[in-house]
């Protein structure tokens, strides 16, 4: 073990810029206090480049505010000392099947869905790049899942709700008194199944004007006790095996007579993501109402599913942005070997490329938001640009996952021994960080998804297009904007191999293929939005970063030492106030 002492002493920290009082926060998390949207400036320009409503300005600072304060104490306390706890029984023994969660807990989500994080989503009619910019400042993963969960269920509701169940149930989720608000869930997997909801047991049969589903294992059902409501995918009678024999039903957590509509059986210790009470649910004769048409469930379980995914996405680079910032904080004051961290040639790397990394999947991720937003109204059979965007939410799904969890590695390891101290933030982040990888799909699943895009929806003549199209709309030749030329046609040409290739080879290649395809995209959004920025924002060298993540992502070159040097001054400008 090393000699080096684990914390801090008088000698490796600047004390004078310590915060007062003592027992601040923020002495054990450093960016406490910060206005995560205000100090962010490449969200905010990333979200001008997809023309996110100017009117969304006044309600991003108010949730950016509460994400560096509120939500970070929260979040740390509930991992801490207060998870949700079930209780099946009241004090009668009657089953009530409820989870009780703490008091600041409850208001912190009654206060985000008071701001919007929900009801301006269909209130605006679909104001989706708002509710995922609102999801990557609060990005804690138990927090958000329980938000995001709640959003597809409005979803479901909204969009293929008959109209007397829309008008029943959709109220409850537009409210905009967040203590009156529902919270909605999704119990989609099984023990025998997992990812693979063609091995769906659950059975339904019709009940008159509403059906009943019977289940003993839904496995993993997330928001469990706290919902109102959930989507539940089931088997209707006489319906074929495999996927294509499951419809989509919106279950109730009470009957009409107010008793509980199913069982909560327990709920389950996880690694991270301890805010969101995740367990098992049995059903019997549960009441449900079909969603849409029987005979389209897995599209309308599929697409359910998308809302998730760009929230794993943006949640996944919330969650790392988080864990960078307090690591540049850290390396501030932090002094080793006669010098601050931050002047260390090797921590100068570090903080670029993780910034790098934030960049070119921060544009990838609200691109596939933004392509969401213009088919999300679209219903079976779907258009080609329907099929774009969801090839776009696997890619961005994938990387993003990836980059959280490598980000959050990276800035663990620059604490040092404390970094791995369960006292402070970094190891939670990373453990936070580990699930974004496995939520609504690991990475399998994400590139055989991808494939069939591929396969069945001829996608990549759309990507191809799109990104050609990119590329001559650069306004400059540049050797950067070849080098991504160059990378496109490798891209194309191993798209048509993997096509080319048998069954087998072609799903062995999926996971390598997904990820260079994502690459790619990030690097051409990446040349194109620093265009634009480096004629808004001259003091940083926008277009100099876009060709390092380029050379970096798809040639494998480190970013130059000499842009290196200077990241605490590109620091200063990218997160003014911190």
């Amino acid at each position: 073990m090393s000699d080096q002492p684990l914390l801090m002493d008088e000698t490796s920290v600047d004390q004078e810029s310590l915060p007062m009082p003592r027992y601040s926060f923020s002495r054990l998390f450093p960016i406490y206090g910060a206005n995560l949207y205000t100090s962010d400036l490449p969200l905010q320009q990333v979200l001008k480049f997809f023309n996110t409503a100017a009117s969304s300005e006044k309600v991003l600072q108010d949730v950016g505010q509460i994400a560096g304060t509120e939500v970070l104490e929260v979040a740390d306390y509930v991992d801490r000392l207060a998870r949700p706890l079930l209780h099946q029984s009241d004090v009668w023994g009657q089953r009530m099947d409820w989870v009780r969660i703490a008091p600041a807990h409850q208001n912190l989500l009654d206060r985000l869905l008071s701001l919007g994080i929900v009801y301006r989503t269909f209130r605006d009619q679909g104001a989706w790049p708002l509710h995922y910019a609102m999801g990557y400042l609060v990005s804690d993963p138990g927090l958000y899942c329980t938000l995001t969960v709640t959003n597809q269920t409005a979803y479901g509701i909204f969009k293929y709700g008959a109209a007397d169940l829309r008008e029943r149930f959709l109220p409850h989720y537009l409210e905009q008194d967040g203590r009156k608000a529902w919270f909605g869930a999704t119990y989609y997997t099984e023990t025998q199944g997992g990812s693979d909801l063609g091995a769906n047991r659950a059975q339904a049969r019709p009940d008159g004007g509403r059906w009943q589903i019977n289940s003993v294992d839904k496995y993993f059902t997330s928001n469990v006790g706290l919902a109102d409501a959930a989507l539940v995918t089931a088997r209707p009678e006489g319906a074929p095996a495999g996927p294509r024999g499951l419809a989509l039903f919106l279950v109730p957590a009470l009957r009409e007579d107010g008793s509980p509509n199913y069982r909560i059986r327990r709920l389950k210790e996880k690694l991270a993501t301890r805010a969101v009470p995740t367990g098992e649910v049995e059903m019997e004769d549960a009441e449900a109402y079909l969603l849409g048409e029987a005979s389209q469930g897995i599209y309308l379980a599929l697409e359910v599913l998308s809302v998730a995914r760009l929230a794993n996405a943006v949640g996944a680079l919330g969650n790392a942005r988080k864990a960078q910032l307090a690591a540049y904080a850290y390396a501030k004051k932090r002094h080793t070997f006669g010098r601050s961290l931050v002047e260390h040639p090797l921590i100068q790397k570090d903080l670029l490329e993780m910034e790098l990394l934030l960049q070119g999947n921060l544009l990838l991720a609200f691109y596939a938001v933004d392509r969401f937003q213009a088919v999300w109204q679209q219903t079976p059979p779907y258009s080609p640009e329907f099929w774009y965007a969801r090839f776009l939410n696997h890619l961005s799904k994938n990387v993003t996952a990836q980059a959280g969890v490598e980000i959050t590695r990276r800035a663990m390891e620059m604490w040092g021994g404390i970094g791995f101290m369960e006292d402070f933030p970094l190891a939670r982040f990373h453990r936070e960080a580990l699930v974004m990888p496995i939520w609504e799909g690991g990475s399998h699943i994400q590139a055989l998804d991808m494939l069939e895009t591929l396969v069945r929806k001829q996608v990549h003549q759309h990507w191809r297009e799109d990104m050609v199209e990119r590329l001559n709309g650069l306004a400059s030749a540049s050797e950067a904007g070849r080098l991504a030329g160059q990378a496109l046609e490798k891209g194309w040409q191993q798209i048509q191999q993997v096509l080319q290739a048998s069954p087998h080879q072609a799903q062995y290649q999926a996971g390598q293929l997904l990820n260079r395809l994502a690459q790619i995209t990030a690097a051409v959004l990446y040349l194109q939005w620093a265009e634009q920025q480096a004629e808004r924002l001259a003091e940083v060298p926008w277009n100099v970063l876009a060709e390092s993540f380029l050379r970096w992502q798809l040639h494998g070159r480190a970013p130059a030492a000499t842009l290196a040097e200077k990241v605490a001054e590109l620091y200063s400008v990218l997160f003014p106030g911190l």
